[in-house]
């Protein structure tokens, strides 16, 4: 595919949602299903399409990123040329005046880098959507259609503030809007990523540099809508946009669905993700666990049920784990209860600690904290 990815990691903006979860890192970031990263999701598309140069555009906050991407190794990213390209656009002087305007400053700073490269398209995707979007499909669609831009989206529930497109049946979008409020209902919600010429994405750049353009959506679709075709690729199988802690909590507990975890993870489309060599883990003779997904490395002492644990975590004898995401070196003591609890990294919950959240927010532990 001759084409160049670029993800973003962050939600640029001042409204931008700012939970528990992201104060120290990127969404992009965020551990998934046990073993992966968010990112790994629009990463290994654009490998999987045969993208063979990625730029990753940070924001804050990248250190645990840059940690699991490394050179690109595990993508076959680590190459002499093209490969894994990570972008810290906004650290400059100047960053102070446009650090939180949004995507299209983001891009405005990277468009030199853009317009030297050799490809004739470029795949930009949101590092923080779990999807497994088959890009050469997509970019069939938006040749045979003629396309000036086309939008990856899915017939998903819509979180507010997500922008949702009005496809008619030749693919063409003819309006946006966004949701206003929580709904269960399906809705035709953009998914992030977009595939365009790159001679008119570096034509649009040096046009919002010329007037200043500061919202991505409004200049690039909105104001288009009626003078160029932009098109709507459907993307059929699981997709999840996490905005929120609530997001991110039922997105990972659908995974323990077996129809669901096959409909993300597809053989002919695999998710690839940093490897780390770890021992296989550790049930005690007094353990239980079911319907759940154990990473390597755990010690499971306790009664673990419905749960997803991270790599190293120790559930200790009497304790008790169910309806919880446990992250990496997570250590449950005796006869501690969870449920419906959120531990990041490192957390310690204490002997005969009792923890709930409720059945619309999880309660969250922050990284490395005692309870």
């Amino acid at each position: 595919m001759n084409a160049l990815g670029i993800i973003f990691c962050d939600r640029y903006g001042t409204h931008a949602p700012k939970h528990e979860l992201i104060h120290s890192r990127t969404p992009a970031s965020l551990p998934y299903a046990g073993r992966y990263r968010i990112i790994d999701f629009a990463l290994s598309s654009m490998v999987n399409a045969a993208i063979d140069e990625v730029g990753v555009l940070c924001k804050e906050n990248y250190g645990s990123l840059f940690d699991h991407l490394g050179n690109g190794e595990d993508w076959d990213l680590n190459r002499r040329k093209g490969g894994i390209k990570l972008l810290t656009p906004l650290a400059r002087p100047e960053s102070h005046s446009i650090f939180s305007r949004g995507r299209l400053d983001a891009l405005r700073s990277i468009k030199g880098y853009i317009a030297d490269n050799k490809y004739e398209w470029v795949v930009m995707a949101f590092g923080g959507t779990v999807a497994n979007i088959d890009l050469e499909a997509m970019l069939a669609q938006h040749i045979k259609d003629d396309a000036y831009l086309t939008i990856a989206y899915a017939e998903i529930p819509a979180a507010p503030g997500e922008m949702k497109l009005d496809v008619a049946e030749d693919h063409t979008v003819s309006s946006l809007s966004y949701q206003k409020e929580t709904t269960d209902a399906p809705a035709p919600v953009a998914l992030g990523t977009a595939i365009m010429k790159k001679a008119d994405l570096v034509a649009f750049l040096e046009e919002a540099d010329n007037n200043d353009y500061t919202h991505m959506n409004r200049e690039l679709i909105q104001k288009n809508l009626d003078q160029k075709k932009i098109c709507g690729y459907l993307h059929q199988g699981f997709a999840r946009i996490i905005c929120s802690v609530s997001d991110y909590f039922n997105a990972n507990m659908e995974m323990l669905s077996p129809a669901q975890k096959k409909e993300l993870f597809t053989p002919d489309r695999p998710i690839y993700t940093k490897v780390k060599d770890s021992v296989p883990t550790l049930y005690d003779f007094g353990a239980a666990a079911s319907n759940c997904l154990i990473a390597d490395g755990c010690v499971i002492k306790g009664i673990v049920k419905n749960s997803i644990l991270s790599r190293n975590v120790v559930v200790e004898e009497g304790a008790i784990v169910e309806n919880c995401i446990l992250m990496q070196k997570t250590v449950v003591s005796k006869n501690a209860k969870l449920n419906r609890t959120i531990t990041d990294k490192n957390v310690t919950i204490q002997e005969a600690t009792e923890l709930r959240g409720a059945e619309t927010l999880p309660f969250v532990v922050g990284k490395g904290k005692q309870v």
